[in-house]
C-alpha cells in the first residue's frame, strides 16, 4: 500500500473522529480506509489508536505519530501548491543574457516596470557580448545580434542592427565632414571588438563586401565608451540607429551619408530576443518574452515576422 495515503487516512480519521467520516472526505470506500489504517499499524509495528463503536482514541505513540504526520502532510501540500503556483504564476529565477550596450541603453530603463509587474520573479542578468549556448548556460532568454545555431530556438525580431556612420557636431567642426569613403583614412575612427574578432569596416562593391584598410583610433567592446568618445568629439563610429537615436534627436550626433557608405556586412542585421520554443509555456519565460518584445520592438518594424529556428 501507499504509506503516504495511509498517513493521510490516519490524520483525516482523527480529524473527522471516525473512519467513515475520513472515507467520505477522501472519497474512499470505508473498507479501503480501514485497510489503510490496519496496514499502517502493522507496518509500524505499533497500535496508533483504540477504536470502539462510539469513538476513536489515540494511543500515546499515536499522538506523537499524528503530530509528525500532520507536519509531513502540510509540507507536501505546500510543495504541491508551490508547483501549481510555478505552473500558473510567473515566479522563480529568470536568467537573462543581453549585449552590454543594448542592455544599458534599451533594456535597463524597463526593468523597474517588469519587477513591479512580476514581483515573484527574481532576475539573474548576464550582461555580455559573448554568444552562449542557451542550454549549457541555463539561460531563459537572450538578446543578441544574429541567430543562434539551434533549431529549437525561436528568434523574435526586435530592431534593425545595421550600423551607420555617425559623429558629433563637435567632431565635424574640428575634423570636417567626409565626402567619400576614401576620406575616412583622414579621420579618427572607433572600431568595435565583437566576441570573436574586431569588426572591420568595408564597402559593398558589385554585391561583395570589401574591407577598407583603415587604422582605428581606438578598438573596444564597450559601446558606452565609444559613445563617450563620440560625444567628446574625438571619434566617428559605425553604430546602429537604436544606439544613437536619442543623441541624433537632440542634435548632438549626426548621421553621415556617403555615396558609398562604410558598412560591416552585406546583410541586413537585426537584434533578436531568443528563447527555446517549448519553454515559452513556462509562465516566467512567457511573461518576459511578451513584456520585452512589447517594450523593445521598434514601431517601424512592428510587422517584421518572427523567425523560428
Amino acid at each position: 500500500m501507499d504509506k503516504l495515503k495511509a498517513m493521510e487516512v490516519f490524520a483525516t480519521t482523527i480529524q473527522c473522529g471516525s473512519i467513515s467520516g475520513a472515507a467520505k472526505q477522501l472519497q474512499l470506500p470505508v473498507s479501503s480506509a480501514s485497510r489503510h489504517l490496519s496496514w499502517l499499524e502493522e507496518t509500524l509495528g505499533s497500535e496508533l489508536m483504540k477504536r470502539s463503536t462510539r469513538a476513536i482514541k489515540l494511543t500515546e505513540v499515536g499522538q506523537a505519530y499524528l503530530a509528525q504526520c500532520q507536519r509531513a502532510l502540510e509540507q507536501i501540500r505546500q510543495a504541491e501548491e508551490l508547483v501549481q503556483t510555478y505552473q500558473h504564476t510567473p515566479s522563480g529565477i529568470l536568467k537573462i543574457s543581453c549585449m552590454s550596450h543594448y542592455f544599458e541603453s534599451q533594456m535597463l530603463p524597463h526593468l523597474s516596470e517588469f519587477e513591479s509587474l512580476y514581483p515573484d520573479i527574481r532576475l539573474d542578468i548576464d550582461v555580455s557580448d559573448k554568444v552562449n549556448d542557451l542550454s549549457q548556460a541555463e539561460i531563459d532568454i537572450a538578446i543578441r545580434g544574429g541567430y543562434m545555431p539551434d533549431e529549437r530556438i525561436h528568434a523574435r525580431w526586435l530592431c534593425d542592427n545595421t550600423p551607420h556612420l555617425c559623429a558629433s557636431r563637435q567632431y565635424l567642426d574640428m575634423f570636417g565632414m567626409p565626402a567619400s569613403h576614401e576620406e575616412l583614412h583622414q579621420h579618427q575612427l572607433a572600431f568595435y571588438r565583437g566576441p570573436s574578432q574586431i569588426l572591420r569596416w568595408g564597402i559593398v562593391r558589385q554585391g561583395q563586401w570589401m574591407a577598407m584598410n583603415l587604422t582605428p583610433y581606438v578598438v573596444t567592446n564597450s559601446g558606452r565608451y565609444i559613445r563617450e568618445l563620440m560625444m567628446a568629439g574625438k571619434v566617428m563610429a559605425l553604430l546602429p540607429d537604436w544606439a544613437t537615436q536619442e543623441d541624433r534627436d537632440n542634435g548632438e550626433l549626426v548621421k553621415i551619408d556617403l555615396p558609398q557608405p562604410a558598412c560591416l556586412s552585406t546583410e541586413k542585421l537585426g537584434i533578436h530576443l531568443l528563447y527555446y520554443k517549448p519553454r515559452y509555456q513556462v509562465p516566467k519565460i512567457r511573461a518576459a518574452v511578451d513584456f520585452f518584445t512589447k517594450k523593445l520592438l521598434t514601431q517601424e518594424l512592428i510587422t517584421q515576422p518572427d523567425h523560428g529556428l
